[in-house]
Order: C-alpha cells, then sequence, then structure tokens
C-alpha cells in the first residue's frame, strides 16, 4: 500500500522539504489513480470498447460500468461516515461480490464507453467534494472507516488500469491537468 508505511517527501519551489502525512499521501495516490484509469479509459480505441479484455475479462465498456456502479457505493460509504454512521459498504458480503458485479455491468454496460467515462468523471468529482471534507485525522489513523475507503478504492482503479495497460499499454500522465 502507498500509503501508512513510510513518509515521502515533496519539495515545492521556494520552500523546505516537509514530510507529507498519511492524509496527504492517500488523498494524492487517491486522485491520482482516479485520473490515471479515466485517462486509460479515453485511451481505449472506439472499436475495442466492447470486446473483452482477455479471457473471462470485462470489456473496458464493462469496467467503466463496475467502476461506476463502485464510485456510487464508495459515495454512499463516504457520505455515512460523514454523518458518523459506520459505512455499511465496508460490511458488504464477500459472497455478493460476483453477483453485484454481474449485475452492475448488466445493467450499466449496455452505454456506450464515453458516456460512461462522462457519468464516472461525473460521479468522481462529486466523491472529491466529499473526500474534501473528511478530517485529516481520520485519514491519518490506522483502521479508520475512511482510510479503509479510500485504500480500497485507490487499489480498485489501480487494479483494473493496470488490466487496460496490459491490453493497450500504458499512456503518459496527463499533466495539463
Amino acid at each position: 500500500m502507498p500509503f501508512g508505511r513510510r513518509a515521502v517527501r515533496r519539495r515545492s519551489a521556494g520552500q523546505p522539504e516537509q514530510e507529507w502525512s498519511d492524509a496527504q499521501r492517500l488523498r494524492y495516490w487517491w486522485q491520482a489513480e482516479r485520473e490515471l484509469l479515466l485517462q486509460s479509459l479515453g485511451a481505449v480505441p472506439s472499436e475495442a470498447a466492447d470486446a473483452p479484455l482477455g479471457e473471462g475479462a470485462w470489456s473496458p465498456q464493462g469496467l467503466a460500468a463496475h467502476r461506476l456502479f463502485w464510485e456510487a457505493e464508495e459515495r454512499a460509504a463516504i457520505e455515512e461516515h460523514l454523518g458518523g454512521a459506520f459505512p455499511s459498504l465496508l460490511d458488504f458480503p464477500n459472497g455478493r461480490i460476483d453477483s453485484t458485479n454481474a449485475a452492475a455491468v448488466d445493467s450499466l454496460g449496455d452505454r456506450r464507453l464515453s458516456a460512461l467515462i462522462r457519468a464516472l468523471q461525473d460521479l468522481r468529482g462529486r466523491t472529491s467534494t466529499l473526500v474534501g471534507r473528511i478530517p485529516d485525522s481520520d485519514l491519518n489513523t490506522q483502521g479508520n472507516p475512511a482510510r479503509i475507503l479510500l485504500g480500497v478504492a485507490l487499489e480498485h482503479d489501480r487494479e483494473h488500469r493496470q488490466e487496460l495497460e496490459a491490453r493497450f499499454g500504458s499512456i503518459a500522465p496527463d499533466d495539463s491537468a
């Protein structure tokens, strides 16, 4: 996991080196992986949008539908956390993951990849606003539900980005954002 294990240093122009807190690292990597996944989805050739990424794998279109579904669940969980409740997503039964994934892809996967990407970008913008409201102390505390939620989402995006890169190659990070 890229956060919580060791401090990383950053240097800004005219500022001394400083250690990043876990909260800063987690927010950085969470946002970076989100952007990289969206860029990877956006780089999929239109003729490959509905072709499976491999044997038994989803298509890029299905993958985007899958992440759109789980983004909504992650956003609801962050809202629960901010409201003082334990996020129900963290109690999601493992035995239902495969059927839930299949239902999500079946219900959303017939939309065009470009439409799924736009919907995912929109929802992610709203999720990002919520994440900005999570206190640093929550993200700096091992085992805190918010820290777990962001860490799992980060790894989820990374996993699917790597699937896309294995099929279509790596993309150069977009420095214009």
